[in-house]
């Protein structure tokens, strides 16, 4: 079942991906704006499933993975802290002192320059920033998204509250940390009863990878574990 997960959620990747290559991506702003809310309940979706760029980044990842036979994982006391650089970020874009080229990438501004008044060295700059990007999660999984991505923290931020999460049955994990591994915003997922961090994405990737059936799942929990 997880594995057939894995392939829906693909699907839906490539799917938005090509909407926005398209020009068609605005046009579903309707679906990202009840995701929102939703994920006060369920979780963030929207990075996991639908957001195009985090999409490039994952198959580009898996490019990597091929060409270099491994990928790299920030250390976790580094983790702990640089988790938080894209909140500062969106802060400091709240705040009217985010940079124009960073904020037009999170918004896919780039891809729909045609008839506006961006400007080409903005526009340049944003897509250098996502083109390099792309090449650096051929080594490190999701690398824009970890530390970046300003869109990604209020889904982040509204996830905190989320009823259904990742839960791990105790007595049957035999703490491989395959779930640790396999997860691309490097939460550590072997550490606890349920994951509620902002970073969680659902990819359900944690899951895939668990070799003990049922020690991971997707449901209702109770309490307020991380």
């Amino acid at each position: 079942m997880s594995r057939r997960i894995q392939v829906i959620r693909n699907t839906l990747q490539l799917i938005f991906l090509g909407l926005l290559l398209l020009g068609l991506y605005m046009k579903f702003k309707v679906v990202f704006i009840a995701l929102l809310p939703l994920s006060l309940l369920t979780g963030n979706f929207f990075c996991g499933w639908l957001c195009p760029y985090g999409a490039a980044q994952e198959f580009f990842g898996a490019l990597g993975k091929r060409i270099f036979k491994r990928k790299y994982r920030m250390p976790e006391d580094i983790q702990n802290y640089l988790q938080y650089s894209r909140y500062i970020l969106a802060i400091l874009a709240l705040a009217g002192l985010g940079t124009i080229f960073l904020e037009d990438v999170n918004s896919y501004k780039v891809f729909m320059t045609a008839g506006t008044d961006l400007s080409t060295i903005v526009v340049s700059l944003s897509v250098v920033v996502m083109i390099g990007f792309l090449f650096i999660s051929m080594l490190f999984e999701r690398p824009f998204c970890n530390y970046l991505c300003i869109e990604a923290t209020k889904y982040g931020i509204a996830s905190l509250t989320r009823v259904f999460t990742i839960k791990r049955r105790k007595d049957s994990c035999i703490n491989c940390k395959r779930c640790n591994g396999a997860c691309p915003m490097n939460i550590s997922i072997s550490h606890v009863d349920s994951v509620r961090n902002a970073q969680c994405i659902n990819c359900f990737e944690c899951i895939t990878a668990c070799p003990k059936r049922d020690t991971l799942s997707y449901g209702r929990v109770k309490g307020r574990k991380e």
